[in-house]
């Protein structure tokens, strides 16, 4: 099972300090900081069962990560 961070009440500056701990910790045990999805509460997701919201977040990662690795190199 790969791993999902939802947040929920925090300001984006927080957010990114909270996603950059997480990651700098994630390495630290010997983890792969990628593997983690991170997101954070919307109008929509609010609603979502926590199955449902885990598994859209998981697809939206993997797809992000697949168009990273697929980006042609900038010059």
């Amino acid at each position: 099972m790969e791993p999902v961070i939802f947040m929920h009440g925090f300001d984006n500056e927080t957010i990114f300090k909270i996603v950059e701990g997480v990651k700098k910790a994630a390495q630290e045990a010997g983890l792969d900081p990628s593997s983690i999805a991170f997101a954070s509460s919307t109008v929509n997701n609010m609603e979502w069962k926590i199955r449902k919201l885990i598994r859209e977040v998981r697809k939206e990662h993997d797809y992000m990560a697949r168009k990273a690795a697929i980006k042609p190199p900038t010059v």
